[in-house]
């Protein structure tokens, strides 16, 4: 087979296709040497408003998260609540996963039999 022919012709297409005509290239040269200065006035234009444009964006955001800031933050949320049942001066806490916390007096002290008796066999 002879792929170089189609090759070549589909190169000369493209080219062909992309390059623009004696009209067009002379429209963009007189333009371009043109004296009036038309296109670098817009230029600037264009530069000045984006700057403007950049600019009230920083101050929106900086302005938006001191607004953020000075926010009063919301309560914490408790994962999961506990239980408090109070019997008299003792308190219950129970937790959902079964421990439990008893808050109360200290116990009272026992009088007297403060010793223990040990019989071996």
């Amino acid at each position: 087979m002879d792929d170089e022919r189609i090759q070549l012709e589909a190169d000369v297409r493209v080219r062909d296709a992309l390059m623009p005509d004696d009209v067009a290239t002379r429209r963009v040269v007189e333009r371009a040497l043109a004296a009036d200065g038309a296109p670098a006035n817009r230029g600037r234009r264009l530069r000045l408003a984006l700057a403007v444009a950049a600019l009230a964006l920083v101050v929106g955001a900086s302005s938006f998260s001191v607004w953020r800031s000075r926010r009063l933050p919301s309560p914490a949320v408790a994962s999961a609540p506990l239980a408090l049942i109070g019997t008299g001066s003792m308190v219950v806490v129970e937790h959902p996963d079964g421990r439990r916390w008893m808050i109360g007096p200290p116990p009272e002290r026992r009088i007297g039999g403060n010793y223990v008796i040990a019989i071996h066999k």
